[in-house]
C-alpha cells in the first residue's frame, strides 16, 4: 500500500470505512439501528430497505492519486461523478463558493461491500487545511447508507416522518444527483442523542429516481440542526473510554 497518496489520518478514516462496511453487511439491521428506535419502525426500515455502503470524505492530493491508490490495493472504483449534497453541505459550512471541487466515487474492496468516497483534492484551490482538520475531527460526512430499492414516494415520506419523530433524528436536507439517477435524504442524529454520546451515525435513504418532490416541502429545521452538529462537535472532542469487545464503529474520533 502507497501511504504518499493519502495522509495516514485519511488512511485510517478509510480502513475504519471499509471495516465498518463489512461488519454493516454481516449484521441484521435490527442490531445497526439505535435502540431507542420503535419496533415497529425497525421493521419498516428492515422491509423498505438494505444496508448499501457507508461513507467518509478523505483529501487526497489529486482526484487521480486518490483513484491510482484504490486501483493500486485491487478495490474496483467507479468513475468520480460530482457530488451534490457534500458539496453543499461543505460550502454552507465554510462559505466556500459555488466553484469548490467535491467528487464521490464508490470503492469495491475485495471483500465487502461498496464504500461512498468523497474526494475534496487538495489541489482544488478552495481546500485549506483548517477544512480538513475540522472534518477528520467531527467525521461529519461518515455516514450509513439504506437503499430503499422498491422506491414509492408514501414509504420515503413515511420512513422520513417516521426517523425524524420516533428516531429522534433531524432531517438535513434531500437531492437528486442526475449523473447517477438517485435520490438521497440525509439524516443527523439530534442534539439529545448527541449529547448522549450514543454512538450513531449519520444516515442516507437513497432512492432510485427522481422522488425529491416528495420531500421537496419538508422543513429543515435550522435550529435543530445546528444544534446537533454542535453537540458533534463537542462530543468528538472528547476521549471516549476504549470498550472491551466493541465491534467497529463510524464515529466521529475515527472520522
Amino acid at each position: 500500500m502507497n501511504h504518499a497518496d493519502f495522509d495516514a489520518c485519511d488512511l485510517q478514516r478509510l480502513r475504519h470505512a471499509v471495516n465498518y462496511a463489512h461488519h454493516a453487511s454481516i449484521t441484521s439491521l435490527d442490531v445497526l439501528l439505535p435502540p431507542w428506535i420503535p419496533g415497529d419502525l425497525k421493521r419498516a426500515i428492515r422491509s423498505e430497505c438494505a444496508v448499501s455502503h457507508c461513507g467518509t470524505l478523505l483529501f487526497p492530493p489529486t482526484e487521480e492519486a486518490a483513484l491510482a491508490h484504490f486501483r493500486r490495493n485491487g478495490w474496483k472504483v467507479s468513475a468520480p461523478i460530482p457530488s451534490v449534497l457534500v458539496k453543499r453541505r461543505l460550502t454552507e459550512r465554510y462559505g466556500l463558493p459555488g466553484d469548490t471541487t467535491v467528487l464521490v466515487t464508490r470503492v469495491r474492496p475485495a471483500t465487502g461491500p461498496e464504500v461512498e468516497v468523497f474526494l475534496f483534492p487538495k489541489s482544488c484551490p478552495r481546500y485549506t487545511e483548517d477544512i480538513a482538520e475540522e472534518e477528520r475531527i467531527h467525521g461529519f460526512e461518515n455516514h450509513v447508507g439504506l437503499f430503499m430499492g422498491r422506491a414509492r414516494g408514501d414509504s420515503l415520506r413515511y420512513l422520513a416522518d417516521r426517523l425524524e419523530v420516533d428516531g429522534e433524528l433531524v432531517y438535513e436536507g434531500s437531492a437528486h444527483n442526475p449523473h447517477e439517477n438517485t435520490t438521497m435524504v440525509y439524516f443527523a442524529p439530534g442534539a439529545r442523542v448527541a449529547a448522549a454520546r450514543r454512538r450513531f451515525p449519520r444516515w442516507e435513504v437513497q432512492c432510485p429516481g427522481d422522488l425529491t418532490a416528495v420531500v421537496k416541502d419538508r422543513p429543515v429545521r435550522a435550529v435543530a440542526l445546528a444544534e446537533a452538529y454542535e453537540a458533534l462537535r463537542v462530543n468528538s472532542r472528547r476521549p471516549e473510554p476504549p470498550r472491551v469487545g466493541s465491534r467497529p464503529r463510524l464515529a466521529a474520533p475515527l472520522g
